[in-house]
């Protein structure tokens, strides 16, 4: 659980990657951006980045991340790099490189980056006055509002991750719509916050 992280628990990509490339020479690891999903006036809302882990020609592994832009003090400028970052870590775990739980020695998928990542969306949440009801950005015409409630209402109860990201995506124009005195966008991210335990 985020609440209850211990950064010396977990390895940092870094050190994931280092024992990757003590083991193979041949190690190669690709990035690629999948998506930028952008906002009307062509901000970037969200990045996607897949990461694939080569042994000289052999493709390993394949696994990708994703960050949203302003959702941590370090996102607002540095949200594709994290993505990137979480996506190498992701991507050498499922080739066998993952940390062990002190207390089980099981092995474990998460980087310290993917626990500081659930710990700050969990503290941004915990520390978001619920009493003061943002200001739209600009008037929404009726449909949009109702566009926005629907979308509100589906993901209440929402479970899978991909979903939630959907919402998000494709929802891009309507995210700043003020309903039950909080945004679609926040309402998207708690409900992130809460399936990451």
């Amino acid at each position: 659980m985020a609440g209850n992280y211990n950064p010396n628990a977990y390895e940092t990509v870094a050190e994931r990657l280092q024992r990757a490339h003590g083991d193979h020479e041949d190690l190669r690891i690709i990035n690629r951006i999948v998506e930028i999903v952008r906002d009307e006036q062509n901000r970037p809302l969200q990045y996607i980045v897949e990461s694939s882990v080569f042994y000289g020609e052999t493709l390993v592994a394949v696994d990708v991340a994703e960050e949203l832009v302003g959702s941590s003090f370090i996102n607002k400028s540095n949200a594709l790099e994290n993505a990137s970052t979480s996506a190498t870590g992701r991507s050498l775990s499922l080739a066998g490189y993952m940390g062990t739980d002190p207390n089980t020695k099981k092995p474990v998928r998460p980087t310290q980056q993917d626990m500081e990542k659930s710990s700050r969306v969990e503290t941004a949440i915990k520390n978001t006055p619920q009493a003061k009801t943002p200001e739209p950005k600009r008037i929404y015409t009726q449909q949009e509002k109702e566009k926005a409630v629907e979308v509100y209402t589906k993901i209440e109860t929402e479970t899978d991750f991909d979903k939630l990201k959907e919402a998000w995506t494709t929802n891009a124009d309507v995210l700043d719509v003020v309903i039950d005195g909080i945004t679609l966008r926040d309402h998207i991210l708690n409900r992130r916050a809460a399936l990451n335990g």
